[in-house]
């Protein structure tokens, strides 16, 4: 057996179709041997051990890799290719460390499961869960178990299961088992039965208006404590679906004054006679809940890792509530981040009102989160695996920006996808050459650098169309090169009446040197029979919001302007192309094939594949992509040229307005605190502390004064705050709070004051601490979501027009979920959101 890090596993021989099978399972979920984002020793070690090239119908995996492989020994021959984190006991450059945490994880006995519910289609966040889901359970040697949570038979349809299945078959995850919530139905009956009988659960006719204020005013239903036997009759009749039923629910008897709100005796079951089940039709009058029904079918089913996203977090002691009162086995549960995206929805309920009001083509449409519509839009398999391995477990939410996702996307399109041409058919401008009488051919690398892709036709002419944007920057007399063809000189240049260049004539100098020329442009041949009639559609945010709110009526930020066309005029070859098919045009970015037309004089529809810069290629596109999907012009970051890109005056023109608007728009990671603008949140230092004393003030009637833990060597610090006549000091004792933490100190009646603590205010004037979530740790530092989190200050400027504080005051509530926030983006700790007990859509000072 061939040997490998134990990350990769072992192979059998790979001489032998054993062995390449195991190979092909082992690819059958990544790019590389490895869970990084690039290649390794390993991986060309393993390689050499491959006799020929596996047989792509029966090993589609290991062929991929064996031919990516190939493609990369003949453009880097000289590269020093990095050992796996495996191996080299670490994790490779922006790869998370997936490994450890699972807690009593045993080889060949995990088991996962992926838990959609079938009531839309796949989006990015799911995408993650699944991949997250599925990396663990083969890197254990486990189990995925697909299980679709139809608990809501009102949302529920068997198209969306088929769509859910078929998207992740797209994405390289194939179940071990595919299981329905429902297919326990009779169990979790039995279960309930139980826990009535024992007094753990009671039922329940209180309104949903009275239910939901009593839990938050932890004031216990009059329905609590009623005779089991009552309850074992009223359950007959929810099972039943009577008028009696429908009017009642089940709850657990919990606990109604917990702090956590989750626990306050929630609902478990409830009747839904109206509408039949997608799988069972009307057989069941009675449904489970996700929170009652979820932990059981996990014990059940011999889940051993429920992965859940940070929202679940005040859920998880009903979780475990839930399989204690069974009697069921224990299921250890892992977090990790929700995946949220700047200027996308990501809510199943509001991207259906986009299709059912025509807005977008489909859940399909390449500007939608849909698994279905990022793949369209260009995102390979690949590329959204290594995204999704670089977020990694992380518990931190944050508002992250497209960027990112897109360049992992281009390091896998770069190395592969062909390169052709197009002329923008607007402005298009005729030269004229000295060139062959008849159109000639000649054969043509596809890639510049990759020969193993093949080659293509490339048709000359004696006229060929040019952009307007590179005619109007030369010169008479210019020598310039055509690329892939060779230099000419451009002789004569005419100009329409506004002065837009209408034609050059030129003659060709196929002897001179390319590299004494400055301008280098793409061009198509004058062929009208053979061009390639193409429109290039750029798509940009389908909202005009970065962080969408629950309360937000789509209608009033929906972009008119997400989708913007441009006619070209294309290579002949794009002909030969198929949908589906990857390429770049040169000096214009990356297209997918969208639509291929079967009606003669229909255009081929190209979409432009975001790469992640701010910076058009050469030329400018009509979607500032320094404002695309979210980018934020990061500092040091290339211009992102093809090697064979021009280096004319009009793609610095492009890329200095480009560069402009990236620059408008950056964020505070650049430069020192102090020459940042004066709003930027990030200049705040807001910490998490633990007040551990409090008394009166001896000189000053309103003021507390407190000892607050900030998880500072020196100590806890000094504060004073004028909160005695809001609220007791055995309140406020013990507590964690925020604090504002790069204050000057000052001396309030004699008493050092370090800081200050964060309150919110309503508009009556209640006052109330903002409090981080239990779990978070004292002295870590507040982020705020879609904001990347810089040095602080020293101390913050107080002088009138230079206060940062001053100047986000105003951005600074808490939301109608009494979360903190500034300007709309949630503040968060490692453990969840900071927010207020009851003030909501409050100042916060």
């Amino acid at each position: 057996r061939v040997e490998v890090s134990a990350m990769a596993g072992s192979f059998s021989d790979l001489t032998t179709d054993k062995g390449l099978k195991e190979l092909n399972d082992h690819l059958a979920s990544r790019t590389y041997l490895g869970t990084g984002g690039q290649a390794t020793t390993e991986d060309f070690e393993i390689f050499s051990k491959v006799a020929t090239v596996p047989n792509m119908q029966k090993f589609p995996h290991a062929h991929r890799w064996c031919q990516h492989l190939t493609a990369l020994k003949k453009l880097f021959p000289l590269r020093d290719w990095p050992r796996s984190a495996a191996s080299a006991g670490g994790k490779g450059k922006d790869q998370a460390n997936l490994e450890g945490l699972l807690p009593h994880a045993e080889m060949g006995k995990v088991i996962t499961r992926f838990p959609p519910e079938p009531s839309g289609y796949l989006h990015i966040g799911h995408a993650k869960a699944a991949m997250m889901n599925n990396h663990f359970a083969r890197s254990y040697n486990g189990q995925l178990i697909l299980r679709f949570d139809d608990t809501n038979p009102s949302k529920e349809k068997a198209e969306f299961e088929e769509s859910i299945i078929a998207d992740l078959k797209t994405l390289e995850i194939v179940p071990d088992r595919v299981t329905h919530t429902s297919d326990s139905f009779e169990q979790l009956q039995e279960l309930m039965h139980k826990l009535i009988k024992t007094g753990k659960c009671y039922m329940d006719d209180t309104d949903a208006e009275t239910m939901q204020k009593e839990r938050f005013d932890g004031i216990s239903s009059k329905r609590r404590d009623q005779p089991v036997a009552e309850n074992l009759r009223l359950w007959d009749e929810l099972l039943k679906g009577s008028e009696e039923g429908q009017r009642n629910c089940v709850r657990g008897k919990i606990d109604m004054q917990n702090k956590n709100k989750c626990l306050r005796d929630p609902v478990f079951y409830r009747c839904k006679t109206d509408i039949p089940h997608h799988q069972t039709g009307f057989k069941y009058k009675a449904y489970p809940t996700y929170d009652f029904a979820c932990p059981c079918v996990d014990a059940m089913d011999g889940v051993t890792h429920a992965l859940r996203t940070i929202e679940y977090k005040d859920r998880d002691p009903m979780y475990e509530w839930v399989l204690e009162a069974t009697g069921l086995r224990k299921v250890h549960l892992v977090e990790f981040s929700k995946t949220q995206f700047s200027h996308t929805v990501l809510s199943k309920r509001k991207l259906a009102v986009f299709v059912d009001n025509g807005w977008v083509e489909g859940w399909n449409d390449p500007r939608f989160p849909t698994v279905q519509g990022v793949l369209r839009r260009g995102m390979t398999v690949e590329g959204l695996r290594d995204f999704v391995l670089t977020q990694g477990m992380s518990k931190a939410t944050n508002l992250m920006e497209w960027d990112k996702i897109w360049a992992i996307n281009k390091q896998k399109i770069d190395p592969v996808v062909p390169r052709y041409a197009g002329v923008g058919k607007q402005g298009a401008v005729l030269l004229k050459l000295d060139g062959p009488p008849e159109p000639i051919c000649k054969m043509e690398k596809k890639h510049p650098k990759n020969v193993e892709i093949g080659e293509r036709l490339l048709m000359m002419a004696k006229e060929v169309w040019v952009e307007q944007e590179d005619a109007a920057d030369i010169s008479e007399g210019e020598q310039v090169t055509l690329l892939h063809w060779g230099n000419i000189f451009v002789d004569k240049i005419h100009r329409g009446a506004e002065g837009k260049v209408s034609e050059m004539v030129g003659r060709l100098n196929l002897e001179g040197n390319v590299k004494d020329t400055k301008k280098k442009i793409h061009w198509v041949p004058k062929l009208d029979e053979q061009i390639t009639n193409v429109v290039l559609r750029e798509l940009d945010h389908l909202v005009t919001k970065a962080k969408i709110e629950d309360d937000d009526k789509l209608e009033n930020i929906i972009n008119p302007s997400s989708l913007v066309d441009t006619e070209a005029i294309g290579d002949p070859m794009l002909k030969t192309l198929s949908k589906g098919d990857k390429i770049q045009l040169e000096r214009r970015g990356f297209f997918i094939v969208d639509s291929k037309p079967m009606t003669l004089g229909k255009p081929m529809v190209l979409i432009k594949i975001p790469d992640g810069k701010a910076k058009d290629m050469g030329i400018s596109s009509k979607v500032d992509p320094s404002k695309l999907q979210g980018h934020q012009g990061k500092k040091g970051e290339k211009d992102g040229k093809d090697s064979g890109a021009a280096g004319s005056g009009a793609d610095k023109k492009a890329q200095e307005k480009g560069g402009e608007k990236a620059k408008a728009k950056a964020k505070a990671g650049g430069g020192k605190p102090a020459d940042r603008p004066i709003d930027d949140i990030t200049r705040l230092n807001i910490r998490v502390g633990r007040m551990q004393k409090v008394w009166p003030h001896p000189d000053a009637e309103k003021l507390f004064c407190e000892e607050i833990d900030l998880g500072e060597a020196s100590g806890p610090r000094t504060i004073a705050s004028g909160l005695r006549a809001h609220m007791k000091e055995e309140d406020m004792t013990g507590q964690l709070v925020v604090v504002l933490a790069n204050l000057k100190p000052r001396k309030m009646q004699g008493f050092e004051s370090q800081g200050m603590v964060l309150c919110a205010t309503s508009a009556e004037g209640k006052v109330e601490l903002l409090k981080p979530p239990a779990g978070a740790q004292v002295g870590e530092r507040v982020n705020v979501e879609g904001f990347e989190m810089a040095d602080p200050d020293d101390k913050l400027n107080e002088k009138t027009g230079k206060a940062p504080l001053e100047a986000v005051r105003e951005g600074l509530r808490t939301d109608a979920e009494r979360r903190g926030t500034f300007k709309g983006a949630v503040w968060q700790t490692s453990a969840g959101p900071v927010m207020a007990e009851t003030v909501a859509n409050g100042t916060i000072s």
